[in-house]
């Protein structure tokens, strides 16, 4: 496991530090009582598109597909 680097709490509360991470790397993160803890990224990131892909096989559609006038509907909420 490869440490990174080293941030605060208030650091990691601001922003994202540990997007950045690869799989195997680690952040540090040290709080203001001298306590710290390490964030591991263990695996790849999940690909969303293959996940939804996925989901979307799972699921049958039932039925025909269904017309849908979004333009009608806006009219409707305006009224």
């Amino acid at each position: 496991m490869k440490v990174t680097r080293t941030v605060t709490v208030r650091e990691l509360k601001r922003g994202t530090p540990e997007e950045a991470l690869g799989p195997g790397e680690a952040l540090r993160v040290t709080k203001p009582s001298g306590k710290g803890f390490l964030l591991v990224r263990e695996t790849e990131t999940p690909d969303l598109a293959a996940l939804h892909k996925e989901i979307m096989r799972d699921i049958p559609l039932s039925g025909p597909s269904q017309k849908t006038d979004l333009a009608a509907w806006h009219q409707e909420d305006e009224e």
